[in-house]
């Protein structure tokens, strides 16, 4: 799936996974409800401070060490956050394995440690996600991070999946483990993040995410979205659905955003993608062409290209932009839906001109 989330127009993710705001302290409290068989401890509220670094200290593994979870073990991969109170509580992303023994299921979850001013230490609430913290040998291989610190790399990735994403912010937190795909070059990151809607006021929440970085074309995309109320939030509020490109997949796309689109017989499309129900995106070998209603340009194509200039095409005014004698991408408006194609590798200006005039 290529450049799925450049422009994305999503809501907030569903998955109920906030600490440090309002939104969140029901999480906090409501550990029966997230399958732990808990018993809070009463303890004064204070604000919660946003750890330092992710790094798990030998002290805070000590405390957990210390602390007895019942039937499970639950160790600590990420610091979050703490609070002050009557002691201290401590928030930490943690692996939860069912039963005493490394064999049973293991999951995600974030865990909240009481230490009372004595050094005694209680978890009071885990909340658990539905994704595996084992990781399936095969193909794929999944290599668990030494360190939760976010590398250039995981940071470059997200950066780019997340160029002009709109409706929901993401911030870095932890990067939990990297994927190196065998198949297909590339790195899928898994990356906790603070989850936010670009909206006043909003509270945030705790998503873990997969960035699917493909290589040598350095394009990126949110591959998976995963909360922590024991569904996956991607299934929940995905604004991304592929149709694929069987012989009923355009039809499909058409009807899911209200509009058709024609696009030149030369171009064999490889999948059919609807975004947030508005834009519509054909994917082809070494390319990929947009349209949507409004004006606003929906490339997600933001490069300094050394060439950008205008060119009437069928009477349309169309941006194109390249480097040298090659035009990799063509924006354009016209009769209330904006278009583009953008072609990696480049054509001549003669050919992008021909797929122009044969999209509508």
């Amino acid at each position: 799936m290529k450049r799925l989330l450049s422009v994305l127009l999503c809501i907030a993710t569903a998955a109920s996974a906030c600490v440090a705001f309002t939104a969140c302290d029901k999480q906090k409290d409501d550990a029966s409800a997230a399958g732990a068989d808990i018993e809070k401890v009463d303890v004064i509220d204070g604000g919660w401070s946003p750890a330092e670094s992710p790094e798990v200290t030998d002290d805070l593994f000590a405390l957990f060490e210390k602390a007895a979870v019942p039937d499970s073990v639950c160790v600590p991969v990420a610091y979050l956050e703490s609070q002050v109170v009557a002691g201290t509580n401590h928030l930490a992303l943690c692996k939860v394995t069912s039963g005493e023994t490394p064999d049973g299921d293991e999951t995600y979850a974030l865990a909240t440690l009481y230490e009372d001013p004595d050094g005694n230490a209680e978890v009071t609430s885990i909340i658990k996600s539905d994704l595996s913290a084992k990781y399936p040998e095969g193909d794929d291989i999944w290599m668990e991070t030494a360190s939760p610190a976010l590398t250039d790399d995981a940071k470059s990735a997200l950066d780019k999946a997340c160029e002009t994403l709109a409706g929901v912010e993401y911030t870095p937190v932890a990067l939990l483990a990297t994927m190196y795909r065998q198949i297909s070059p590339g790195k899928v990151f898994r990356i906790l993040c603070e989850s936010r809607a670009a909206v006043p006021d909003a509270a945030s929440e705790y998503v873990i995410i997969d960035v699917s970085a493909s290589y040598p074309d350095g394009k990126a995309e949110i591959s998976d979205t995963y909360g922590f109320d024991g569904a996956k939030a991607a299934e929940i509020a995905n604004p991304v659905v592929e149709y694929g490109a069987m012989a009923d997949s355009l039809e499909k796309a058409e009807d899911a955003v209200g509009f058709e689109i024609a696009y030149p017989e030369s171009i064999v499309a490889e999948n059919y993608v609807v975004i947030n129900g508005e834009l519509l995106e054909i994917d082809f070998e070494g390319g990929y062409i947009r349209k949507a209603k409004g004006a606003d340009d929906v490339s997600g194509d933001y490069n300094g290209y050394a060439s950008v200039y205008q060119k009437d095409i069928c009477d349309i005014s169309v941006t194109l932009k390249g480097d040298g004698d090659k035009v990799m991408l063509a924006v354009w408006t016209y009769g209330g839906h904006t278009y583009c194609i953008g072609i990696t590798e480049g054509v001549s200006e003669a050919e992008m001109t021909s797929y122009v005039g044969a999209i509508k």
